[in-house]
């Protein structure tokens, strides 16, 4: 049982069809509504019953017309079972069904508002249809019978072949009767199979344990519906009542769950905590001589294991020391002052000659030093060079600048 609509108001303000189907044959029973409150439910399903007969088992999604007290009062005077479903397409008979009924009922909810006088001959059409996995009509395996309608094929009555009696006229119904049966039967299955294997090509199980996060589909409503996010969450997962129900916990404390939901509604929530613990904590001593130390605070799993992994194969590696030029270290820098000590010292190591010019009656010569930059050149009298710069000096002249 479901509640299909809501749809244009009618002549007589209905907006809803509440919808029954049999799961054997597939036959369908529509009643327009007014409102989708459990009262006026409750008095459809009444109603269904008054016709067909109570059944044994009721199955519908958690709509809060179906889970009113009015309902539960009315299943139990009448002792039939009701078996919640968690999830929309759990109910695929009435979905389906539903897909029929709004392709065939478009034409006069858009047209007028006189749908609710055409429901009646587009359930009659619904349910005259041959099923394309039973093979037969749910008209047909109700009562045994095609409809009497004119578009059906005319039978000829050889009133020989009829019976003279009540008694064999029942026993060759229920024997027709139990051959269509059978055939459903067997029909159904191989559709199912055909439907199983087709669905599981593309499933993918969820395998939940209690602590995990996930998201919750939800389906928006209202303008701008299709912006806005299906998922909601994250949620943890407290219990596994079976294997497709699930309870949840909302860490948030904004959302209580009172009911199990379906497991095909979620999909897991891969978080990303901001520091969640001092997994890796690094402590060095005070002595300089020490290396630093890894104390590990929590149980690892595989992928912090690989991490912890990579991060020592860095670490051990040797690091490759980079010294810092002449020009900027405190210590060995030569202050122009003491040139002519260091030259005294042969401390003085020349890289090149970049150039020379005239100082008064002798020239001057621009001196780049070995360890310091080009920018870092002084300009030194040809005394002061040492030997090997004065020999390297007349093999190869500077140019002369001004």
């Amino acid at each position: 049982m479901d509640i299909f609509g809501p749809l244009v108001s009618s002549n007589n303000a209905n907006t809803y069809v509440f919808t029954a189907v049999d799961a054997i044959s597939n036959f369908l029973f529509a009643v327009p509504l007014r409102n989708n409150d459990a009262i006026s439910v409750s008095q459809a399903i009444f109603n269904f019953f008054c016709n067909f007969g109570v059944c044994s088992t009721v199955i519908s999604d958690q709509g809060s017309e179906f889970i009113g007290k009015c309902r539960i009062e009315v299943c139990k005077m009448l002792n039939v079972e009701f078996t919640p479903s968690m999830m929309h397409h759990c109910l695929g008979r009435c979905e389906r069904t539903h897909r029929t009924l709004a392709e065939r009922l478009t034409p006069y909810v858009l047209d007028n508002k006189q749908w609710e006088e055409m429901l009646p001959g587009i359930v009659f059409s619904i349910n005259s249809c041959v099923n394309s996995g039973s093979k037969y009509s749910a008209f047909e395996i109700v009562y045994g019978k095609r409809p009497n309608f004119p578009l059906s094929p005319s039978y000829i009555v050889d009133f020989k072949d009829i019976p003279k009696d009540a008694k064999t006229y029942v026993e060759n119904l229920d024997a027709r009767l139990n051959i269509i049966r059978e055939h459903v039967k067997l029909n159904t299955l191989v559709a199912q199979r055909k439907m199983v294997e087709t669905e599981n090509k593309n499933a993918h199980e969820l395998d939940l344990t209690v602590g995990d996060n996930v998201y919750l589909t939800r389906e928006p409503v209202g303008q701008g519906r299709k912006l806005q996010h299906i998922y909601d969450g994250p949620f943890t997962v407290t219990c596994l009542p079976s294997a497709h129900l699930v309870l949840l916990r909302d860490p948030t404390e904004t959302k209580n769950f009172r009911r199990p939901v379906h497991i095909n509604r979620l999909k897991l929530a891969y978080i990303r905590v901001l520091l969640p613990a001092p997994y890796f904590y690094l402590q060095s001593d005070e002595s300089e001589n020490s290396s630093s130390k890894i104390i590990i605070l929590a149980p690892l799993t595989e992928t912090t294991r690989r991490i912890l992994s990579i991060f020592l194969m860095f670490r051990q590696k040797t690091k490759k020391e980079y010294s810092e030029a002449c020009a900027y270290r405190d210590d060995n820098f030569i202050d122009p002052d003491k040139i002519v000590e260091s030259c005294e010292n042969n401390q003085l190591k020349v890289k090149r000659i970049l150039a020379k010019r005239k100082d008064g009656a002798n020239f001057v010569y621009l001196i780049q030093k070995v360890g310091e930059l080009a920018q870092n050149a002084i300009w030194l009298p040809l005394s002061k060079l040492p030997p090997k710069a004065q020999t390297l000096l007349l093999s190869r002249p500077p140019p002369l600048i001004q």
